[in-house]
């Protein structure tokens, strides 16, 4: 069974490296969503700009929290798409001291409900987003206290999604 979970985990990881896009280098930070299916059939993941929390200058940097909390208020773009479950919240983040670079953030139960590619999605809607502090090198995510147990790893790391498709050997250019 163990061995089943572990190939649903590589499959969904290659889903969303295969089909992932990112935008070109832009100004200020962006928000990582789903692209909705029914409108688009590349990347799976896309982003848009972060509107900051208002009560900071648009200059200053955005608190993990800030970010978190600006992902589950949900695109304000067409065509994109939220990947949290209704009713998810925002708990805490706080750096990890026995891993520099990690951040640990702590997300309501409602986001253990969540598994397979849908999981997957989610994870790196948040890590992707959260990558853009300076600082982050990789992203915990933990529900209620508990880390999901049917990944492979637990610290995410913005490289682990290929956001491009690979070219193959003697496949035309486009």
């Amino acid at each position: 069974m163990r061995g089943k979970i572990m190939l649903l985990v590589l499959a969904a990881w290659l889903l969303v490296g295969s089909s992932c896009s990112r935008p070109e280098k832009q100004e200020g930070y962006q928000l990582y969503f789903m692209t909705d299916s029914n409108v688009s059939h590349g990347p799976a993941l896309a982003s848009e700009p972060y509107g900051g929390s208002g009560a900071k200058k648009e200059t200053a940097e955005p608190t993990p929290g800030e970010l978190v909390q600006a992902l589950l208020n949900g695109p304000s773009t067409e065509g994109l798409m939220s990947p949290f479950p209704k009713g998810l919240t925002f708990q805490w983040w706080d750096w990890d001291e026995e891993e520099p670079g990690n951040l640990r953030i702590g997300l309501s139960e409602q986001y253990g409900g969540l598994t397979d590619v849908s999981l997957t999605l989610a994870d790196y809607c948040i890590v992707l987003t959260l990558s853009q502090l300076e600082g982050v090198e990789s992203v915990e995510i933990i529900s209620e206290g508990y880390m999901a147990n049917y990944r492979s790893h637990q610290l995410l790391r913005p490289e682990e999604a290929v956001l491009t498709e690979p070219v193959l050997p003697g496949a035309p250019s486009t």
